[in-house]
Formats: structure tokens, sequence, C-alpha cells
């Protein structure tokens, strides 16, 4: 079967995967020209070519295979004036280039309708960012940017672009959370969610939460802290990265997920109740309430900063010795959730190469079995028969990986390395091999 997978191969050689429709990265692939369009941009602005450097560097980051019906950034060019359109989840960036400068801004929302101490909030971030400000024009508060471009580089684009794509969208975000969202400007752009995929959501985070607590139940009362903190992570995690949760529901997972890492003086059985308190919170949230905390948009710039792959294989590391330390002290139960808990946690707090967040993501398809199935995909896990699907796991790692393989020459296949007698040892098996990835570009 191997020896046929093989000569199939040569002929037909594995696409290129699709990015995951899950989390907060961006959904949709890098550019494949990227590097080569980045390097024009640099190019024409030495020259001094300033619209064909913006119009460059603009396509570089230009995103391929987005399912949204309209693209996250648009260019028109025309008179000597080079005009833009970018879009980050709640904003809309607009922009203008000329030889001279740079000028680009959102509109977030109707200044009238904001509270005062909202207003406020928007001072007091002026001193938190680096290239835009906030400001009140004509009624409308608004974010932008102004760069003079004598001495522009791509680098001195990308940075300020970013900034304001973030900060706006964050803060609409926030607006929609705490106040009504009819104060806001420009959002018109935002797909509603499915009702369907809403309501099969919420029975299967109910499900999931009645499973977390049974699984807890007898381990509480002898000191397993440890047991409860990875049950409780693991599943905000999961619903925070499967479902994609906005506004007031994703601003108290972060804090909750965020507060329980703080480096503060609080004892780590007050943190998992504060944990086990939000998921009660989660549990008696009805259909109506919960439905308000999603919509589907497109975004141009990751909200992670780049991680080198050291430090993933350096968290993966740390993982595997706790999970060493359970085993050695025959706490079964944990192990099978912290194998979970290391993907999820990854997801969630690193910038990720493409090959790797679409590998981390599989792992995912594996454990969440249940949601993919409603999803109408083919489970990769049969967990009444303890059966893998390996041909559709080794053919996913293989788009994964051998797309990149030209440029990282060092990164190689791991399939066949893979153990599937059962789920600990896939676990095992594909975090050794996870972090011996080698993304060094020759």
């Amino acid at each position: 079967m191997k020896l046929f997978d093989t000569i199939k191969a040569w002929f037909k050689p594995p696409p290129m995967h699709s990015a995951p429709r899950y989390g907060r990265g961006i959904h949709a692939l890098p550019n494949p020209k990227e590097k080569e369009l980045f390097e024009s941009a640099a190019e024409a602005l030495i020259r001094g070519d300033i619209l064909d450097g913006y119009e460059y560097f603009l396509s570089s980051i230009i995103h391929t295979e987005t399912a949204f019906v309209y693209p996250h950034l648009s260019i028109e060019r025309e008179d000597g004036i080079l005009r833009f359109s970018l879009f980050q989840g709640y904003a809309v960036i607009k922009g203008k280039v000329t030889p001279t400068s740079l000028e680009a801004y959102a509109d977030i929302a109707v200044s009238s309708k904001l509270h005062v101490a909202t207003k406020r909030r928007f001072l007091e971030r002026n001193f938190q960012l680096t290239y835009c400000r906030f400001s009140n024009s004509e009624g409308i508060i608004k974010l932008s940017i102004l760069l003079d471009n004598a001495t522009i580089t791509p680098q001195k684009i990308f940075f300020p672009l970013r900034e304001i794509a973030l900060n706006a969208d964050f803060e609409k975000e926030f607006i929609a959370s705490e106040f009504e969202e009819s104060a806001l400007l420009d959002y018109g752009h935002l797909n509603p969610v499915d009702p369907i995929k809403i309501q099969r959501n919420y029975e299967i985070m109910q499900k999931w939460i009645q499973e977390t607590k049974q699984s807890l139940i007898g381990l509480l009362s002898n000191d397993n802290t440890g047991m409860a903190s990875f049950s409780y992570l693991a599943l905000l995690l999961q619903i925070d990265y499967l479902f994609l949760p906005h506004k007031k529901m994703a601003k108290n997972i972060s804090e909750k997920i965020n507060g329980y890492f703080m480096d503060d003086e609080k004892l780590t059985e007050d943190k998992n109740a504060d944990l086990e308190k939000y998921l009660n919170e989660l549990e008696t949230m009805d259909i109506n309430t919960f439905s308000t905390q999603f919509y589907d948009s497109v975004y141009t710039f990751s909200p992670f900063e780049q991680a080198m792959h050291d430090e993933i294989a350096s968290f993966i590391d740390e993982s595997l010795i706790k999970v060493r330390w359970y085993k050695n002290n025959r706490s079964t139960y944990v192990i099978s959730v912290i194998y979970r808990y290391i993907s999820l946690y990854i997801l969630y707090n690193y910038g990720l190469h493409p090959s790797l967040r679409a590998l981390l993501h599989l792992h995912v398809e594996v454990y969440a079995f249940d949601f993919f199935d409603g999803e109408g995909e083919t489970p990769l896990y049969d967990p009444i028969t303890r059966t893998f699907k390996e041909t559709l796991i080794t053919q996913r790692i293989a788009e994964a990986i051998e797309p990149y393989t030209s440029r990282y020459k060092g990164l190689q296949n791991f399939a066949n390395l893979l153990n599937f007698s059962d789920l600990d040892h896939f676990s095992q098996s594909f975090y050794l091999q996870l972090k011996t990835l080698d993304y060094t570009e020759v």
C-alpha cells in the first residue's frame, strides 16, 4: 500500500493545504509570491517609485484561498494617487497614497452615542500607540495615521498599517461587547453565522461542559488542582478555537485564560474556582444571548507575532514532562487532557507558520471528533472502535509539509513515524516529531 501511495504521489503531488477556518489567525494562506513582491516593493521605493512600491507591498499581503465573497484588501490607482481599503474584523481601513504621504483612517463610532468614560479611554489609548492616533472629527471618533514617504520602506508601511488595523478592530469589538453596537460605524461588512451552526455549537458546548464536570467528580476533593486546571483551560481554549466567539464572550474567555497565567499571589485553587464559575455562566447562558456573540469577517493582519520554532519546541518539552509526571503518579485521566491542551494552547498563544498551524489543527481534529462530525467532515478518530483514519491523516500531513520543502530543506514528512495504537501513543509520537521540525531557510 505504501509503495502504491509513493508511486501515486509521483504523478499527483499533494496539493497545498487549506488554511484552517478556526482560531484567531488569518483564515487564508499567505500570498505565494509574498517574498518576491516585498523585495520588489523595497527596490521600487529605493528608486523613488513610491506608488509602485506601495502597490507591490499591498499586493504582497493579499491572502489566497479566502472563503469570503469580498476581498480583504482592494487597491485602486489613478491620476497619481493609489487608494486602498482593507478589512480587519470589525474595522475597515481606508487609505490614500501620494508620492509624498500615506493617509489612512478607520471610522470607529458616533461620538455623541458614547459615554464620556469611553471617550476618555481613547485619549489614554493614544499614549499606548506608536503610529496612529484617535481623534474626534465632525462628531466621528476616528483612528488615523499619516506617514511621510521621504524615507519610506516596506517595514515602515507594514507596522503602522498593522497597528491601525488591529487597534481599530479591538476598540470596535470592545464597544460592541460593553455598549450598544448601534454606536459603531462601518460594520455592514460583517456576515451573520448560520443559526443552525450556532444551535449546534451551543448544544455541543453544553455537552463538553457536562463531560468536563463529570470527569472531575471525585478528583476535586483530593487536591488534584493540576488536573482541574488542565481540564478547565483545555475546554475554554477549545470553545475559543472552534467556535470563534466575539464581543463579551471572547473578552471573558480571554480574561479567564490570561488571568490564570498571571503571575500574582492568587492560589491555583482560587484560579480554578474562577474558571469553573465562568464555565457555569456559559452553561446557564441562553441560546439567544449565545447567538449574539458570533459573526464572520475577513482579516488582513494576524494578531500574533511570529514565534520562533524553538519557543514552540520548548513549550512542547515542558508539557510532555508534565505528562510523564502524571503517568508516573498513575493519574491517567489527565494525560489525554494535557495532550489536547498542548495543541489548543499553542494555537491560542503563538503566531505560527501556516504549515505548523495546519498540523496542530489536525491534532485538534483528532480529539474533537464529535465537533467535526457535526460540521459534516470525516472524523479522524472513531471513539467506538478506537481507530484512526490513518490514510487521511497521512495525506493531511503531506499537504501541510510538502509544499514548503523546497523552501525549508530540512522539513520532513513524519507521517510514517506516528504511533496509531491509541490516542495517547498517537499524541506522544506526534508532538515528538512536531518539535523537531526544521523551518530553517537554506
